[in-house]
């Protein structure tokens, strides 16, 4: 590089010579009139129009947001080339290059002009500038034609309590057992086993208003597809993926929800969360409890000897069910009993409440699993029983 024909802009001088002392003494020149920066070719300079750009994705987008990252990805061999060349001509051995430049400056307007945050840790959105030599199609401003603006949006954390209020309906998407998701006449080309599940009824109305493109329901366990959850309802988090617009009512929302999922399912106590949250309601911890409601059907009449073998139950130690054998390792669990009582209905059925340690499977803790849950109240009271009916009535886990 010829030394007669090297000339830098104003913006690069400053990154690369931060002490003002330096930078008036600095034997380099400044470009001047119609001159081309050196090292970022005027790139630097065109920050009025970058934001323009940024401006136009966020305004096409409809995109709304709070936080913000600012990233940025140079394609550009002819930038990448001049700017090694001359920080070796400047001996400039630091680590503000072009990049790190353009992140810190752009992200600084962005902030100021749109009144938004800049956040390192967890941004509403990711906001990616991409150089490259050429220009992109369709570009709006011809003077940053080689650049475009690429926005991601990180997930919103939506956290509730539902209510399930009819049977037959699973808690997240169940794929067709016939086709295994791809669709087909049998599940009508939905590829769901069910056309109604908690997550589809709630996510139903999120998408449409987060203008998300999908969901992850993250459960503090499940009850059965047959099982009613009542009380205050078993506590959630709705993962809404690539949502452009987070700021929405969460009263009306859950309003929505409500009011189209005809009586089947009700949430309440909506509020955003972190995904920190989801760890928090999936991992058991000796703080949680549940409270069920089962009515136990024996092959016999039940004695009140019977009853009171039944209720003085406490440690139970569960082998993995055969039920759940395909999703869940095959372990020995001690689970506990707080508190069993047992109500007549007749002389072969028995209404069961039982609060106990979350993780105990109420159906094997009657019927026994063929051994595989011992005591089990078939076992203690030489008496076989089924759970006829099951009803969750609380889920309790820490805040």
């Amino acid at each position: 590089m010829k030394e007669d024909d090297f000339a830098i802009c104003h913006k690069c001088r400053s990154r690369i010579y931060k002490n003002p002392k330096k930078r008036q003494s600095a034997d380099v020149k400044l470009i001047h009139n119609n001159q081309r920066c050196s090292i970022c070719d005027n790139l630097l300079l065109k920050e009025e129009q970058i934001l323009s750009l940024v401006k136009h994705k966020i305004r096409i987008l409809g995109l709304e947001f709070d936080s913000f990252i600012m990233a940025c990805q140079i394609n550009s061999k002819k930038i990448l080339k001049r700017e090694k060349k001359a920080y070796k001509h400047l001996n400039y051995k630091g680590h503000d290059d072009i990049n790190h430049h353009i992140k810190r400056d752009i992200g600084v307007l962005v902030a100021k002009r749109l009144n938004k945050k800049i956040e390192f840790q967890q941004p509403d959105v990711v906001i990616m500038l991409k150089i490259k030599d050429s220009p992109f199609d369709n570009s709006p401003y011809p003077e940053v034609s080689n650049v475009n603006v690429f926005v991601d949006t990180n997930p919103l954390f939506i956290e509730g309590k539902y209510r399930k209020l009819q049977r037959g309906i699973p808690q997240t998407k169940w794929p067709c057992s016939n086709c295994k998701g791809r669709g087909c006449p049998e599940c009508n080309h939905t590829g769901q086993q069910y056309n109604d599940t908690v997550e589809g009824l709630i996510a139903g109305q999120i998408l449409p208003m987060t203008r998300g493109n999908d969901t992850k329901f993250h459960g503090s366990g499940r009850e059965d597809i047959d099982v009613l959850m009542l009380g205050d309802g078993r506590p959630f988090v709705m993962e809404v993926k690539h949502p452009f617009k987070r700021n929405i009512n969460l009263k009306f929302l859950r309003r929505l929800i409500n009011s189209h999922s005809d009586g089947k399912i009700e949430v309440n106590d909506l509020k955003f969360t972190t995904r920190e949250r989801i760890a928090s309601i999936k991992n058991s911890s000796t703080e949680s409890y549940k409270i069920y409601r089962a009515i136990a059907t024996f092959d016999n009449g039940v004695t009140s000897e019977d009853i009171r073998k039944i209720e003085s139950l406490h440690v139970i130690n569960q082998r993995t069910p055969v039920r759940v054998q395909k999703r869940r390792a095959d372990l020995v669990r001690t689970r506990s009993i707080d508190k069993l009582e047992a109500e007549r209905i007749d002389s072969k059925n028995l209404k069961l409440t039982i609060k106990c340690q979350g993780g105990l499977y109420i159906k094997e803790l009657i019927s026994g699993d063929n051994g595989r849950t011992i005591p089990s109240i078939s076992s203690i009271t030489n008496n076989p029983a089924i759970c006829s009916q099951l009803d969750v009535l609380e889920v309790h886990i820490p805040e």
